[in-house]
């Protein structure tokens, strides 16, 4: 369900923290769904529990997981509404954008791009 590329530029850790939230945006983890815990997904990936555990703790400092102890992580109730977590990666895109544009790149390029990553062509 999760993977991570050793060899990406991204940290695991924000990796993670991406799939969980994609994983929340399509539906496949519901409002109060348990996430694998943070010893086995650290298992399961191959890497150090901490990387996993900084992961989650973003992920609970923002509002989309909340843990309860003895139990596990789970899926918070208004998890992708989060409005300090929107504006965040509303200030991420506009920064991309700027790059973007410092770049070389044309608003059709970028457009072709948004389009890949939300899934419409």
């Amino acid at each position: 369900m999760i993977t991570v590329d050793l060899r990406s530029r991204v940290p695991i850790y924000e990796q993670i923290k991406t799939q969980i939230m994609e994983l929340i945006l399509i539906g496949v983890l519901l409002p109060h769904d348990q996430i694998t815990s943070v010893r086995q997904l650290a298992k399961n990936l191959a890497i150090n529990f901490n990387t996993v555990k900084k992961a989650f703790g973003e992920l609970e400092s923002e509002g989309v997981i909340y843990t309860l102890v003895g139990r596990g992580s789970f899926v918070a109730e208004n998890a992708l509404g989060n409005t300090q977590l929107r504006q965040k990666a509303a200030q991420n895109v506009k920064t991309a954008l700027t790059s973007a544009r410092a770049t070389g790149l044309t608003r059709e390029e970028v457009l072709h791009i948004i389009c890949e990553v939300f899934g419409k062509e």
